[in-house]
Parts: C-alpha cells; structure tokens; sequence
C-alpha cells in the first residue's frame, strides 16, 4: 500500500515506522497474515504489543486516580495505564490519526456505551465524538493510552513535546521525556 502520511502520523516518527510498501507476492501476505509484525503501517513496531481485541461485551469504561512519585495524582485506566492527553488536537481537528493512533490508543467507551465511570476523586470526565468512536476527555481534552506503557508506567510525558499524562490535583507537567529517565516513571 502507498499512501500520504498525515500531520498525526508525520509526528510519531520514531514510534511507528511510516514505511509503507507493496505486497508483491502471497508469500508476503501470508506472513502478513500471520501477525508477525509484518502488517501494512506497522512494520518496524518489533517489541511494541498490539492493543488486545475488544471482547464482546466490553466492560464498562473506569477512570481512575493513582498517585506516581514522580508525577503526583494522575489519571490511569481500569487496567492501570496512564492516560494521556495530546495538546496537537484542537477542537474538530484530529491531530492523532492513522498509523499514530496505534501507537496511542484512544480511550472510547463500547458501542452502546453512553458515560464512563469516575473512580474515587476523579472529576471533569466527558465524552466526545471522534473518528475512533466515543472518546472519553477530561477537562475537555480526548484522553489516550500510549503503547509503550504498562500498567505502572508512565514512559509517553513530554513526547513529541504535545502529549502529556493527565495530572488532575496540578497544572499538567511539561517536562519532556527526553530530560527523565529513559525509563520513564512506575509505580506497584
């Protein structure tokens, strides 16, 4: 497949390899198939796992708080992983589309879904429509997964220098990951 790389996509270089190329023989197709990595946009993302299929009766969407030594309160998922928000999007523009949107997964509630549920302590949670579905924000700002992260991790601050991890008890750090530990931030 050929194809234009979008402004979302232009700025997760480095996360996602952007090469896009031609199957030319069913031999490829079948390795494709496969799932060993080798998937049309994706190719290069060797070590970074795939967001798991959604099952067939999701479960309710749950936002919660954590406290990070680092960060102080932030926002995570049921799961546990870090949300995050991307200060490249502006209202009815996406800035995060395409292949980028693999490498930070958006936070949307099931088909049918109409509210997410607010942990302890958590306010300021709404909803959008975007092109992923209905995405969950807070204060306003559609909220993210990154897929380096597991639960207890924060290693997505300050990339790119537009997507930050959502900080509700502070104004949201803008450190960039570049200047923290390659490890970024974890807790148990």
């Amino acid at each position: 497949m050929e194809g234009v790389i979008g402004a979302g996509e232009q700025r997760m270089k480095g996360v996602v390899n952007r090469k896009h190329f031609k199957v030319t023989s069913l031999a490829s197709l079948a390795v494709a198939a496969m799932g060993l990595g080798v998937v049309a946009g994706t190719a290069g993302m060797a070590g970074m796992a795939a967001p798991a299929a959604a099952a067939t009766k999701a479960a309710p969407v749950e936002v919660k708080m954590v406290t990070v030594p680092k960060y102080g309160k932030i926002l995570v998922t049921a799961a546990g992983l870090a949300l995050y928000y991307d200060t490249a999007n502006k209202p009815g523009k996406w800035a995060c589309t395409g292949g980028c949107l693999t490498a930070w997964p958006p936070l949307v509630l099931a088909k049918g879904e109409t509210k997410v549920t607010a942990g302890p302590g958590v306010t300021g949670l709404g909803t959008v429509k975007s092109p992923s579905g209905t995405q969950v924000t807070w204060d306003g700002k559609a909220l993210y997964t990154f897929i380096r992260d597991s639960k207890g991790t924060v290693t997505g601050q300050g990339y790119q220098k537009v997507w930050y991890v959502a900080q509700p008890s502070a104004q949201a750090s803008t450190t960039d990951i570049s200047s923290s530990s390659s490890s970024g931030s974890s807790w148990g």
